[in-house]
């Protein structure tokens, strides 16, 4: 009896490998998404001959699954057609096949909090040897450095949740190592947008937690030494990052717009020209032309035509450039759609969904996140897995 106990836990393993891979591995190689397609299947297959067809009949009962498949059916077909699809075929395929057969409700809190533990230390150690032990620009690690902190944001904010909601002192202390290491690891990044997005979604969790539990007063003293300790902890950090900052807010005051945030700024005028130019149709990646005529109408920097962005560093401005409006619209719905689906909307399961939410949305305001394979696999993945959940507590 004890030999079934472990071969079924062994079984149950293997079935989470597509989780454990998407915390991990999915960012440590360039080609991390298709040793995600092995185990996906794998895990299929197993769920397969273990629960037999009851993991596909109640999850084929979730509309979220049905939104998955037609976004499937759309990136296929615009493939087919040669017209611009901003969804990578593979990763959508994925989480189809992953969300059919994936026994959601076998997801504990310890599997959730072992996969945000090993997906956290992992990030920090993925971080740290490319900045201190092989030190390479962050535009060439195997993920560049914007879209993996934002990953570190969803991971951050699940760690967040379920330490509010510990009841254990020993998980507790698992979490919050958890967190300082999650945290530590998007500092080191230096990207300034995703702990733009991070703490106020943070932040508003806390709160609403606190006037949940009627311990506001007391929460705001305690999220106030909280920040201040945090803040002191990376401050060497993000020194530099800081100093530099400031750096470009005087020069852009000044009339230089060719630094790190003034070319953003430049591409976001770009990009509401462009968009007025093509409201409806869009220009697909065919714009770099046009990015030249601006800069010759001395609408933007001619360093910032000569940049010739693969987008436009803000993922609202960006689709309705290359989809137009309607592929804007399109963005939208499937972005606030789970939100729709949620039942109960003040339960554990919804916190975390507006959570990630908030943070693909906030982060989408300085980069393009949607459309980073990697991203765009643990975010939804994450909404499908709490969606399926909805007798789930955290």
């Amino acid at each position: 009896m004890q030999n079934n106990k472990r071969m079924g836990k062994l079984t149950d393993l293997l079935i989470f490998l597509p989780i454990f891979w998407t915390f991990t591995g999915l960012f440590h190689f360039h080609n991390g998404d298709k040793i995600l397609v092995i185990l996906t299947l794998l895990s299929a297959l197993i769920s397969v001959i273990k629960y037999k067809s009851s993991a596909i009949v109640n999850n084929i009962k979730s509309k979220y699954i049905w939104l998955m498949y037609s976004l499937l059916f759309i990136s296929i077909t615009a493939d087919i057609l040669n017209i611009y699809n901003p969804i990578n075929i593979r990763a959508i395929a994925i989480l189809c096949v992953l969300l059919t057969f994936l026994p959601c409700q076998l997801i504990t809190r310890k599997i959730l909090t072992f996969s945000c533990l090993i997906g956290c230390v992992n990030a920090l150690f993925f971080v740290y040897h490319f900045t201190y032990i092989n030190p390479v620009d962050r535009r060439f690690w195997p993920i560049n450095a914007i879209p993996f902190a934002t990953y570190i944001c969803f991971i951050s904010t699940i760690v967040f949740i379920l330490l509010l909601t510990s009841n254990t002192m020993k998980e507790k202390v698992i979490l919050s190592l958890t967190l300082v290491t999650s945290i530590m690891s998007i500092a080191i990044t230096e990207t300034r947008g995703a702990l733009f997005a991070l703490l106020p979604t943070l932040i508003s969790i806390y709160f609403y937690y606190a006037y949940k539990r009627k311990f506001l007063k007391k929460s705001l003293i305690n999220s106030l030494i909280c920040i201040t300790l945090i803040f002191a902890a990376a401050y060497p950090i993000i020194k530099e990052r800081i100093i530099q900052t400031q750096q470009e807010i005087t020069k852009i005051d000044d009339g230089n717009t060719n630094t790190s945030i003034g070319l953003r700024l430049n591409f976001w005028k770009a990009g509401f020209n462009l968009i007025e130019q093509s409201p409806f149709v869009g220009y697909g990646d065919d714009y770099y032309s046009q990015l030249n005529k601006l800069a010759k109408e001395k609408v933007i920097i001619q360093a910032a035509a000569n940049y010739k962005p693969p987008h436009f560093h803000n993922q609202f401005i960006d689709i309705a450039v290359k989809c137009g409006l309607f592929g804007l619209a399109f963005l939208l719905v499937m972005l606030f759609t789970p939100i729709m689906l949620i039942r109960n909307k003040s339960s554990l399961n919804a916190i975390s969904i507006y959570s990630l939410i908030s943070i693909l949305a906030v982060s989408g305001l300085t980069d393009v996140p949607f459309f980073h394979k990697q991203i765009f696999i643990i975010y939804f993945l994450c909404i499908g897995i709490f969606l399926n959940r909805e007798k789930f507590e955290l």
